[in-house]
């Protein structure tokens, strides 16, 4: 695992306006600390740099791990995951209240 510097991890931090870019949820709403998460792991050959680094909740973390993609339940096909540097949000997913609703299936396999 690569060390990543307190100012790299600024960047990432401020450019997420302190909030998961999985599941939108604000680190100043929870207990505990957010972790920043290699969008392509680093033994996919992902690196350490900015573009490469996303502010993550341990849930979405933890479920998210080092995978790139998994199996859509509703194709049966590989699919990539939600990329938080190259895809928008809102195009992805539809927050309806508390409910995170999947638009595609990026948004269902993330």
């Amino acid at each position: 695992m690569t060390y990543i510097s307190a100012d790299l991890r600024r960047q990432v931090i401020d450019r997420a306006g302190n909030c998961c870019e999985y599941c939108r949820l604000s680190q100043e709403d929870n207990t505990f600390s957010f972790q920043i998460d290699h969008v392509i792991a680093e033994k996919h050959d992902g690196e350490t740099i900015l573009e490469n680094l996303s502010l993550s909740c341990p849930y979405c973390n933890s479920f998210k791990g080092s995978d790139i993609g998994s199996i859509d339940r509703e194709t049966g096909q590989l699919t990539p995951l939600y990329n938080p540097r190259t895809q928008n949000w809102d195009d992805h997913f539809h927050l309806d209240g508390p409910v995170f609703e999947p638009l595609t299936p990026e948004g269902r396999v993330t």
